[in-house]
């Protein structure tokens, strides 16, 4: 763990099959849930802001998601990954009438308000190193795929 968020290999699903943005994100809340990292409120949070407020980001080689809410729906910061087997229909996020292909789903819970943008700025840093992002979609080893979170995230 650091200072900004938990991830661990419970947090995480690699090639996961969804068929839904829905579904990857109410797996990946639920696995937030099960952590006791969030609270119940939060997956409804979640999806009625995607419809807002999308997070899907295009990326050089393909498509991510960061669906994310308010902090008082988190107990405590991590962030719940996955990996898609095939992508799903994001909506892009500052342009709600074109959609992204994700195929890596990021489900942010941010506790504190002044901590978001630090977590959104590892983020971003991330997204645009196009080889670490499609090492990372294709990876099917849990304690890789955490080890170049925690590496790309910590820096």
């Amino acid at each position: 763990m650091n200072s900004l968020f938990e991830l661990d290999e419970q947090l995480i699903k690699l090639q996961f099959e969804a068929s839904s943005r829905e579904e990857v994100t109410t797996y990946l809340a639920g696995r937030l849930e099960a952590g006791g990292y969030i609270k119940s409120s939060f997956l409804p949070a979640v999806l009625e802001r995607e419809k807002t407020y999308p997070t899907g980001l295009p990326l050089a080689a393909f498509g991510v998601a960061i669906p994310h809410t308010d902090p008082e729906h988190v107990n405590k910061p991590a962030i719940s990954v996955a990996t898609l087997k095939e992508p799903v229909i994001f909506h892009k996020m500052g342009s709600p009438d074109e959609t992204v292909q994700a195929k890596i789903v990021f489900v942010l819970a941010i506790s504190e308000p002044s901590k978001q943008l630090v977590m959104l700025e590892k983020l971003m840093t991330l997204f645009r190193k196009e080889e670490v992002m499609t090492k990372l979609s294709y990876m099917t080893s849990y304690e890789e795929a955490v080890d170049v979170l925690q590496q790309e995230l910590n820096q």
